[in-house]
């Protein structure tokens, strides 16, 4: 099975147009089925290594070790997801006459919200970045973080922009998102005027010499990878009060979510995010439906009466 993954794994890479994290997950998911397999092969399954011989009891057998051992629904159901785009990739190759994950589904579970940061800590954190710097380092980290909160792009996204993704003068930013379906992206004009200055202190310091054309750059001039825009985002995120999560996709829930409170329609969400479906988008009127209930609650006097009465019955 092992030299079946890695075809899959370049198949992913080179036709689906999968980012190399996505292509990775895919891999490490497909790696512990198989380690499942070599492990059951010890006491009673017939499967082995060979795809042909796996059965819908084995991928059952599988599903319920990844439930049993508290791995989150939405892991086990991408996992699922992952099992059966390989074995349709190996019906597709001839390799296996059926798919023994076609009768399997998804996992039901309660969907959590995305964690996404208060806009008044966001806006605090926003009015210092917006302070230029001559520091590079400063600079570009500044430039990150208000690129990812003002356009709400993929940590893998962001890491891949070149100098010609940039349209200062329109004030767009041309993404890449997945599957290779490209976006264009409104940039704020305080963002922009920031990223100018970036750019100019960039060139100034000539902290690119070479012919690298990633937008972002490490200090030594080379591309800033997508673990580095996670090391960014975390350290100033935590520098800022934040709790819990601290990660880019943070920013990019804290940019839908503050676009929904603000009125704007889940149609243009999904646009700016590249969600290929409305499904994915619709989580984000959770968030403002809560903030809805929280004002209400707060500025109805019925709804305040409640809310004493509740506090009074519990002392």
């Amino acid at each position: 099975m092992s030299d079946a993954i890695e075809r899959f794994g370049r198949y992913m890479a080179a036709e689906r147009r999968c980012s190399p994290a996505t292509v990775d997950i895919y891999t490490r998911d497909l790696r512990g089925f198989e380690a499942y397999l070599k492990a059951a092969a010890d006491s009673s399954s017939a499967a082995g290594f060979d795809p042909a011989a796996v059965t819908l009891t084995d991928v059952r057998g599988w599903v319920m070790r990844e439930v049993e051992a508290g791995t989150a629904v939405g892991s086990v159901n991408r996992k699922i997801s992952t099992l059966r785009s390989f074995f349709r990739y190996l019906m597709r190759e001839g390799i296996v006459a059926s798919n023994p994950v076609r009768e399997i589904k998804a996992l039901r579970g309660g969907r959590r919200l995305p964690v996404f940061v208060e806009q008044s800590r966001m806006t605090q954190l926003v009015r210092v970045l917006e302070e230029p710097s001559e520091e590079f380092p400063i600079e570009r980290d500044a430039a990150v973080i208000l690129l990812l909160y003002g356009c709400g792009l993929r940590r893998s996204e962001l890491a891949s922009l070149t100098l010609g993704s940039i349209d200062l003068r329109a004030g767009t930013v041309r993404v890449m998102g997945k599957g290779a379906k490209e976006r264009i992206v409104p940039i704020l004009p305080e963002v922009a005027t920031r990223l100018e200055h970036y750019l100019l202190l960039r060139a100034k310091e000539k902290i690119c010499e070479s012919a690298e054309n990633c937008l972002f750059l490490t200090n030594k001039g080379r591309g800033l990878s997508a673990q580095g825009v996670y090391g960014i985002v975390r350290s100033y995120l935590a520098a800022a009060g934040v709790q819990g999560k601290r990660s880019p996709h943070v920013l990019r829930h804290t940019f839908a979510t503050h676009l929904m409170q603000h009125g704007a329609s889940v149609r243009v969400v999904q646009q700016l995010l590249g969600h290929a479906s409305l499904a994915a988008t619709q989580i984000y009127t959770h968030n403002t439906i809560e903030s809805l209930k929280e004002t209400y609650n707060q500025a109805h006097p019925r709804a305040m009466s409640n809310i004493q009465k509740t506090k009074e019955d519990k002392v």
